[in-house]
């Protein structure tokens, strides 16, 4: 349990039919900046946090599929809102993670736990925040949760109001009674935040789409650079680090 684990998270990448331009930004060479960072060398794991696709089509799963032929670093996926977990069986492992129309699981790696929900359609199931409770109590140690949507308002005008989780007090209740989880990393909101709920953090990671400025009640772009954040998780300690092309 001494090491510390390197993981890397990428969120909200909104790749469309193979390598077109989404609305008018090179989405692929985005990820692919953010992949291929300096910042990402030597990961322990990669998460792909939600939204691979811009509107679900099979050549964003194929375009990300692609880059991973070669990747030397083991890899997890979770679907946002823009994703389709059916298509995205078909060009990822994902077996044994599903159950149902909903994608989450336990992800167990050099002595430490790490847990995923899907909230793709706009809520975490009963079945999920069940599962979560009885598995997180079998972990002696700290964990640690990756999911799409944050589970808390965040401060971002714009999607706290129209794009927010739908059950967020169902769910604020389920992970404020898990006593070794401190730490919750997020995207979906195209910003990055560090929230306190509680005796947790809630990580929001940016896109590597684009940023969208908090600070308005309607769209705006705030910035078309590439985000991505960097976890280092050691024994007694969390640190969370955040890169902007």
């Amino acid at each position: 349990m001494s090491k510390i684990l390197k993981i890397g998270q990428i969120s909200d990448i909104h790749i469309g039919n193979g390598e077109e331009l989404v609305q008018g930004i090179d989405v692929c060479a985005n990820f692919r900046n953010a992949l291929n960072s300096d910042s990402m060398k030597n990961l322990d794991l990669l998460v792909l946090s939600g939204d691979l696709a811009e509107n679900a089509e099979a050549g964003a799963y194929e375009y990300v599929a692609s880059l991973f032929k070669d990747y030397k670093s083991p890899w997890c996926v979770i679907p946002g809102n823009h994703d389709n977990l059916d298509l995205m069986k078909n060009y990822f492992d994902l077996s044994g993670k599903v159950s149902g129309d909903r994608c989450f699981y336990r992800y167990d790696l050099k002595g430490r736990s790490i847990f995923f929900l899907d909230s793709a359609c706009g809520n975490v199931s009963k079945e999920e925040l069940d599962w979560l409770k009885a598995e997180t109590a079998k972990v002696k140690g700290e964990v640690i949760l990756f999911m799409h949507h944050p589970p808390c308002f965040c401060g971002h005008r714009f999607m706290d109001l129209r794009f927010h989780l739908e059950n967020m007090v169902e769910v604020q209740e389920v992970l404020g009674g898990i006593n070794n989880l401190t730490h919750i990393y997020a995207g979906h909101y195209h910003h990055q935040f560090e929230v306190n709920m509680g005796r947790q953090i809630v990580h929001v990671a940016p896109a590597t789409q684009f940023q969208i400025d908090p600070n308005m009640p309607y769209f705006n772009l705030q910035s078309a650079a590439p985000g991505w954040q960097v976890i280092n998780w050691g024994e007694n300690f969390v640190e969370t680090e955040v890169y902007f092309e």
